[in-house]
C-alpha cells in the first residue's frame, strides 16, 4: 500500500531517531540519530527538527519522494514521570441541584504523577445555574494566572451532553494566550472526577508540546516538504498535529506503541514480551495471541480516560548511571548520562581514561550526590549499564551498544578500588542492578497476563542487545532479535499510520456523507476501522469542503501485509483468536467494516474487520444486535441484569459496542447510564446502522 518514502521519527529520552522507509521494503532507506535536546530552549522539538534535516540530507534527491512524516514520542510520559509540568488552573462548572457534587468532584487537588512528583492544580468553580457570566469567567482566569498557572483545564458536570460552557471558557483562555482544554473534548464518559483529572493532566502538557509542533512544522517548511505530518497515539491510533496540540495526553505510551507495532509487523509473533531499552528508560509491553494489549491509564492509582498500550516503564536503561553507597552499588538510575550531559565511558578511547579517579555527583540540582563518574584530566565520563555490559564483553561487535571493553574496564577500576573488588566484579554489580529492575517489570507483566516461561523476550532499542539478553538469562527465557532493533520504533511509526483525504465542492455532498467517504478511504488504505478519526473543514475562498481521515494499521501480527479477506477467512480469524473450531461460531451481525461471530449468542465472541484483525475477542454472557431505540432499551436491560450488587457498590458488566467503524470499550464506566449514554452518542453518528453489544463478565 506504500508506494513512496515514509519518514518515521521516534523521540526517546536519550536519542531522537529518524528513519526513511521505502515502500514495500520495510527496511531503512536512510537513518539519522541525534541526541534528544532536553536542554535546548526549544525542548525536544529541536532534536526532532535536527534529525529530520539530517535524514533529508542523506536522502538527497530522493527527499522529493517523501509522502508522509510520522512521529512517536515519550515527551508526554517523560514530562509526567519527571514532574516537568507547571501548575494547572482547573475551572469547574456546575448548576443546581448538583452544585455541591460538581464542586467537590472538580477539586482534584495535587495529582501524584510519580514518586516525589506532583501536578499542582489551582481550583476555581463557576455556578452557571443562571447562565455563564462573562465577568465571572474573566475573574476566574485572572486568579489562576495570578497563582502561576500556565494552562487551564475546564471540566463541567454533564458537559458531555452540553459542552457549551466548557467551550466558552476554553475560548476565553485561548484568547488570552493561555493553553487550555475541555474535559468533554478528551472523553465522552460521564465520570466528572475522572474527566477532570484527565483534563488536568492533558493541560499540564500543553505548553510543552506547542514548541514541538512549531519546530517540526518549521523543519518541514525549510526542507520544502509539503507533506502530511501525523502523530502516533499511545493506543496505536493516529492523530493530526492539530489534534496533538489539543490532546497531547493521548500520546502517552506512543513510544512503546511504535516499537510493538514494528515488532508485530516484522516478526509476526503470537505471544511475546517486548522489552525496549533506550538510554534513559526501558519499556515492557505485551503481545498476546498476536495482538498488543491496551489498557486505560491510571496515574498513581487515579483513573483517567486515556487509553494506551499496556506498558511497564522502568527507570533503568543503557545510559542509566550507577549510584554508590559506602561499599556497594545501591541502584542504577533513574538519572542517565544524557540527562547529566556526560559521555559513556565505554565509548571513550582507553587512553582517555588513564589515571581516572572516581567522583560522586548530582546529575541535576536537587538529586542525591551519589551518581558515579570517572574523571581523567579535565573530562568526566559516566559509568552506565551499557559500560558495564561492555566491560564484561557481553555486547556483540555489530550491536549498536558496542563500545571499547578496554575503556570500560579502565573506567570501572577506580570504582572497583572503592568497593574492594576486581573491575569485572564492579561492572557485574552495576549491570545486575539495572537488569534486576527491568526483570522485575518483565515478571510483573508476565504474571499480569499469565505468560509462561516459553514466551520469549523481544529485543528493541539502542541498548537492547546490552541488557535484554541478561534479563532473559536471569528469568530463564528465550530472546528474539528483530532486524534494525535500535531504530525499530521509528520504523513502526513510519509504517503504522494511514491518512486519506477527500474533497468535494460544497453543496454536492453533506458533511456526514463526506466523513463516511473519508472513513472508507482510510480503511481501504489499510487502517483498522476503530482507529479512524475524521476532521472536516470548509474553504470559503474555493468553495471546497475537505475531510481528512487518519488511522493506523492494527496492532496485530502481520497486519501491515494484509489484504481484504473473504468471509470464510474472517471466520477462521475469529476462530483462531478464540481458540475454537470455526464450525462452533455463528454470524451475529455484519456491516461494511466488521463481522461479529459468537457461540450461540453467548460464550465466546469475536469481532473481525475486513483485513482479519480482531479488535474484540471476549468471553461474554450476551451478544445482541439491534438498531436505534430498540438497541438502547435492550442494552439498558442487559446492563441492569448483568450488574452485581456488593453492599453499597455496584459492579457493572464490561460492555463493548460496535457501530459503523467504531468499537467502543465501556469497561471503565461507573454507572449504567454512562454506558447507555455513550452508546446513544455513537448511534447518533450512524442513524441507519445496526449496533452490536457484547456484554462480558
Amino acid at each position: 500500500m506504500i508506494s513512496g518514502i515514509r519518514v518515521g521519527i521516534d523521540v526517546g529520552g536519550t536519542f531522537t531517531k529518524a528513519v526513511a522507509v521505502e515502500g514495500g521494503t520495510r527496511s531503512p532507506r536512510a537513518t539519522a540519530v541525534v541526541a534528544t535536546s532536553h536542554r535546548s530552549p526549544g525542548g525536544v522539538a529541536v532534536g526532532v527538527a535536527d534529525a529530520l534535516r539530517a535524514l533529508l540530507r542523506e536522502l538527497a534527491g530522493d527527499a522529493a519522494r517523501v509522502e508522509l512524516v510520522t512521529f512517536s514520542t515519550t515527551q508526554a510520559m517523560n514530562a509526567l514521570l519527571e514532574g516537568d509540568v507547571a501548575p494547572v488552573g482547573v475551572v469547574g462548572i456546575g448548576a443546581q441541584p448538583d452544585l455541591g457534587r460538581a464542586r467537590r468532584r472538580t477539586r482534584v487537588g495535587n495529582v501524584k504523577l510519580a514518586p516525589g512528583r506532583v501536578l499542582r492544580t489551582v481550583h476555581e468553580f463557576l455556578d452557571v445555574t443562571g447562565g455563564l457570566g462573562e465577568a465571572d469567567v474573566e475573574a476566574a482566569l485572572d486568579r489562576v494566572e495570578h497563582a502561576g498557572c500556565l494552562s487551564v483545564a475546564v471540566s463541567g458536570a454533564f458537559a458531555v451532553d452540553a459542552p457549551e460552557h466548557e467551550d466558552a471558557i476554553v475560548e476565553r483562555a485561548l484568547a488570552r494566550g493561555v493553553p487550555a482544554c475541555a474535559g468533554h473534548d478528551l472523553t465522552g464518559a460521564y465520570g466528572l472526577e475522572t474527566r477532570t483529572v484527565s483534563a488536568a493532566i492533558n493541560a499540564s502538557i500543553l505548553p510543552v508540546v506547542e514548541a514541538t509542533a512549531t519546530f517540526v512544522g518549521r523543519a518541514l517548511d525549510e526542507a520544502g516538504l509539503r507533506v502530511p505530518l501525523l502523530v502516533l497515539r499511545g493506543d496505536g491510533g493516529a492523530m493530526s498535529v492539530e489534534a496533538f496540540l489539543h490532546r497531547p495526553s493521548l500520546t502517552i505510551g506512543s513510544g512503546p506503541a511504535a516499537g510493538v507495532a514494528a515488532a508485530l509487523h516484522q516478526l509476526g509473533i503470537s505471544d511475546g514480551i517486548v522489552v525496549e531499552c533506550g538510554g534513559t528508560s526501558s519499556n515492557v509491553s505485551i503481545v498476546r495471541r498476536g495482538r498488543a494489549v491496551l489498557r486505560t491509564l491510571k496515574v498513581m492509582g487515579r483513573p483517567t480516560c486515556i487509553r494506551s498500550i499496556d506498558s511497564w516503564v522502568v527507570g533503568a536503561a543503557g545510559g542509566s548511571m550507577a549510584r554508590i553507597g559506602r561499599r556497594r552499588v545501591t541502584e542504577v538510575g533513574p538519572r542517565s548520562a544524557h540527562i547529566a550531559g556526560l559521555p559513556y565511558a565505554s565509548f571513550a578511547e582507553p587512553g582517555e581514561l588513564a589515571g581516572a579517579r572516581l567522583e560522586l555527583v548530582a546529575p541535576r540540582a536537587g538529586d542525591a550526590e551519589d551518581y558515579a563518574v570517572v574523571v581523567a584530566g579535565d573530562r568526566r565520563h559516566a559509568l552506565t549499564a551499557t559500560c558495564a555490559a561492555n566491560a564484561l564483553g557481553l555486547v556483540a561487535p555489530d550491536a549498536h551498544a558496542h563500545g571499547s571493553r578496554d575503556a570500560a574496564l579502565a573506567a570501572f577500576a577506580p570504582l572497583a578500588e572503592r568497593l574492594r573488588v576486581e573491575p569485572e566484579a564492579a561492572a557485574r554489580a552495576v549491570l545486575d542492578a539495572a537488569v534486576a529492575k527491568i526483570a522485575d517489570a518483565v515478571g510483573d507483566a508476565a504474571r499480569a497476563h499469565e505468560l509462561g516461561r516459553e514466551v520469549p523476550l523481544v529485543v528493541l532499542g539502542g541498548a537492547g542487545e546490552a541488557l535484554v539478553p541478561e534479563v532473559a538469562r536471569a528469568l530463564g527465557r528465550e530472546v528474539v532479535r528483530p532486524d534494525h532493533a535500535e531504530v525499530l520504533s521509528s520504523i513502526g511509526a513510519a509504517l503504522s499510520l494511514v491518512r486519506a483525504e477527500v474533497a468535494r465542492t460544497s453543496g454536492t455532498v453533506s458533511p456526514v456523507e463526506l466523513t463516511r467517504e473519508a472513513e472508507r478511504a482510510c480503511v481501504a488504505s489499510g487502517a483498522a476501522p476503530a482507529t479512524v478519526s475524521v476532521e472536516t473543514a470548509h474553504d470559503s475562498a474555493t468553495g471546497v469542503m475537505r475531510a481528512v481521515a487518519t488511522g493506523a494499521v492494527a496492532l496485530e501480527s502481520g497486519a501491515a501485509e494484509r489484504v481484504p479477506l473473504p468471509d470464510d477467512a474472517r471466520l477462521r480469524a475469529a476462530a483462531r483468536a478464540l481458540e475454537v473450531e470455526p464450525g462452533s461460531l455463528g454470524l451475529v451481525a455484519s456491516n461494511e467494516y466488521y463481522r461479529v461471530y459468537s457461540e450461540n449468542g453467548s460464550g465466546r465472541v469475536a469481532v473481525v474487520d475486513t483485513l482479519g484483525a480482531v479488535p474484540v475477542a471476549e468471553d461474554a454472557t450476551r451478544v445482541f444486535a439491534a438498531d436505534g431505540t430498540a438497541f438502547l432499551e435492550r442494552l439498558g436491560r442487559e446492563v441492569d441484569e448483568g450488574s452485581l450488587k456488593l453492599g453499597l457498590a455496584t459492579l457493572l458488566p464490561r460492555v463493548v459496542v460496535v457501530c459503523g467503524p467504531h468499537v467502543l470499550d465501556l469497561s471503565e464506566a461507573r454507572r449504567a447510564d454512562e454506558i447507555v449514554g455513550a452508546a446513544e452518542r455513537v448511534l447518533a453518528e450512524h442513524r441507519d446502522a445496526v449496533a452490536v453489544a457484547v456484554v462480558a463478565r
